[in-house]
């Protein structure tokens, strides 16, 4: 019978924060390449919903770690 391992969640949990993040990120250098073509508006809209995801895994990585 297999050892439950009651760590494998913690660790798939860091593995999701930590490739959101980077797509985060990825999606932040995306769109100062391309902020000529979309309106100031659409900007700050991404931006603000980008920097609250942001905050949020920050304050769950630190609950988790």
């Amino acid at each position: 019978m297999p050892r439950n391992d009651g760590n494998k969640n913690k660790f798939e949990d860091l593995k999701k924060l930590e490739l959101t993040l980077k797509n985060i990120h990825k999606n932040e250098e995306f769109l100062e390449e391309n902020s000529e073509e979309l309106s100031a508006h659409q900007i700050k809209d991404v931006k603000s919903k980008l920097a609250s995801k942001k905050k949020h895994l920050e304050e769950t990585d630190g609950t988790i770690k």
